[in-house]
């Protein structure tokens, strides 16, 4: 074993170039197959706590009377998709109006009457995540003679689960493409370093060398390829995170919340090194010696 590993790095040494090369490509691929995954579990979180976030304001008729109001406002409650229900009054709501105009409440004040309505701010528990289950409980609600409208920025929601979709078919299409074309990289470099090593290899198979002897070296510089370049990657992940996002785009509300689990920049240096022994054991099964 101790003469195995001692061949395994003489090789690693002697073709230090075309390690290098192959650790740093295998490294920036790392980087951007988890840096999709990185993306995907951020927007995987930020649809998870949307429902929480979001308020379904429900405008009720102008003729609804108090006991009409008090008796949706119970059922409303009774919902387990909602968390929260508040009345509005349109006089309070006005008040807000004017609250958001400022300087230009004047063109409110010039109004003869309240043109606003009553309404209820339901805010959702987080058993309503789901797309269809918001749809459904917004087509309960708008059955109910009481309401006259409901908005819940359906559009927004719409394009966010959509991307959410999207990212998760772009994650997986990803993940597949990048790690064959990791094992393709290993498979390739421990052909090239087999190759160069071909009169090596003879005169151990004459002085009666097995095959496993003849592969072990091999098995370890692909590993070692493969766990060097998951550590490159791990460190352009980590810089993209600490410096990128948390530094430099901390202030920004749409990078703020940006998170890159510690598991999954843990997991790169074992996932190349498991990926650098396919390779090399592809690429010596489909040698013959």
């Amino acid at each position: 074993m101790r003469f195995t590993i001692k061949l395994a790095v003489q090789s690693i040494l002697n073709e230090k170039w075309i390690n290098v090369l192959s650790i740093m490509t295998i490294g920036v691929v790392l980087f951007m197959l988890f840096a999709v995954l990185s993306a995907v579990y951020n927007i995987e979180l930020m649809t998870k706590s949307l429902p929480e976030k979001l308020t379904v304001m429900v405008f009720l008729k102008s003729n609804a009377s108090g006991d009409s109001v008090n008796r949706l406002k119970k059922i409303l409650q009774s919902d387990p998709r909602v968390k929260s229900v508040k009345f509005i009054t349109k006089d309070e709501a006005l008040e807000e109006l004017k609250g958001t105009f400022k300087g230009g409440d004047h063109v409110i004040k010039g109004l003869a009457e309240n043109p606003l309505f009553d309404s209820f701010e339901v805010k959702l528990s987080s058993g309503g995540t789901q797309m269809e289950d918001v749809r459904k409980f917004i087509s309960k609600v708008r059955t109910f003679k009481e309401v006259d409208d409901v908005e819940y920025g359906e559009m927004f929601l719409t394009s966010l689960y959509s991307l959410k979709k999207g990212l998760r078919v772009l994650g997986v299409s990803t993940a597949v493409a990048f790690t064959f074309a990791i094992v393709f990289i290993c498979y390739s470099t421990i052909r090239i370093l087999f190759y160069r090593r071909k009169d090596e290899i003879e005169i151990f198979k004459l002085l009666g060398a097995t095959k496993n002897f003849i592969r072990a070296p091999f098995f370890i510089e692909g590993s070692v390829i493969g766990l060097a370049g998951g550590g490159i990657g791990a460190m352009m992940l980590l810089l993209l995170y600490q410096f990128v996002f948390k530094a430099l785009l901390s202030n920004v509300a749409l990078f703020s919340s940006i998170d890159v689990p510690s598991y999954l920049i843990y997991s790169l240096p074992p996932f190349g090194m498991t990926i650098g022994l396919a390779g090399a054991a592809f690429a010596l099964g489909r040698l013959k010696y």
